[in-house]
């Protein structure tokens, strides 16, 4: 995949995406053991759209920050507390 045309992707509105056209985020396999290199090679031939995944019945889109300091797991951490706020019936801070 060339740079030019993973700048396409990554500008792809969510809603002009198309399932048939993402591959399944299940089935996408990155061997930890390998070189982040060798990751990232294996990742990008897994996936017809590095941006956009078929994640269940839901399409999931990507965006990269760079020079971003926190870590996926430091948002994905957020993202819970911040559900737990929505969810009914419990309190900040507590189940």
């Amino acid at each position: 995949m060339t740079l030019e045309e993973l700048s396409v992707l990554k500008r792809i509105p969510i809603m002009e995406l198309r399932r048939e056209e993402l591959s399944d985020a299940s089935e996408i396999v990155i061997d930890l053991s390998k070189s982040q290199n060798q990751r990232v090679q294996s990742f990008l031939g897994q996936t017809k759209n590095p941006f956009a995944h078929n994640v269940g019945e839901y399409i999931l889109q990507i965006g990269y920050m760079e020079g971003a300091e926190e870590t996926l797991d430091d948002r994905m951490v957020l993202l819970a507390r911040k559900q737990t706020f929505i969810l009914p019936g419990l309190k900040p801070g507590g189940m």
